[in-house]
């Protein structure tokens, strides 16, 4: 339990001492630190998977690194939020929990793999003079449907994540300073 509070003194001075600057910031924490439900939703969720690093996200982080609303709708409360990075060779994934233990959504990083299409000719339409620099993550609701793409483009110095749905709708832009 003192472990528990000290990291949530630490988290609550980070991210206040961090909002000034970027708004948002990760807060790793050991697996004795996340809630009992969360982790054995992952271990069911993931057969054979192993946790890499556990985060405590906060309602910004998720809303840019995921895209998805992170207010409550009915009580207007902030949610917390859970991430495990999963081990892999060839793919980097990394599963977001809520407090009840519920997936919500994975971000999936495939190497040398080709974005589709339609998602690929949305984004060079709607940002002439800029090149694909990485074709990023894809964002899933739970482990299967894809929800999102998340790209970083370039032109010149000047470099953008766009995130786009998978038929190619622009669904969000940020420049990186």
């Amino acid at each position: 339990m003192k472990q528990i509070l000290s990291t949530m003194v630490l988290a609550v001075t980070l991210v206040t001492g961090a909002g000034a600057q970027s708004g948002a910031v990760r807060i790793r924490a050991v697996e004795a630190e996340i809630p009992v439900n969360v982790i054995e939703s992952f271990r069911r969720d993931f057969k054979g998977g192993e946790g890499e690093e556990w985060s405590i996200l906060p309602v910004k982080l998720v809303q840019d690194e995921y895209a998805i609303p992170a207010y409550n709708k009915r009580t207007g409360e902030k949610p917390s939020f859970y991430s495990v990075r999963i081990k892999g060779s060839e793919v980097h994934r990394e599963a977001l929990y809520d407090t009840n233990g519920r997936l919500l959504r994975m971000k999936e990083t495939v190497k040398d793999t080709a974005l589709p299409p339609e998602v690929r000719d949305a984004i060079e339409k709607s940002n002439p003079g800029y090149s694909i620099v990485n074709s990023g993550e894809m964002i899933k609701e739970g482990k299967s449907t894809v929800t999102c793409y998340r790209v970083l483009i370039m032109k010149g110095k000047e470099r953008k994540i766009i995130t786009v749905d998978p038929h190619g709708g622009h669904l969000k832009e940020k420049k990186i300073v």
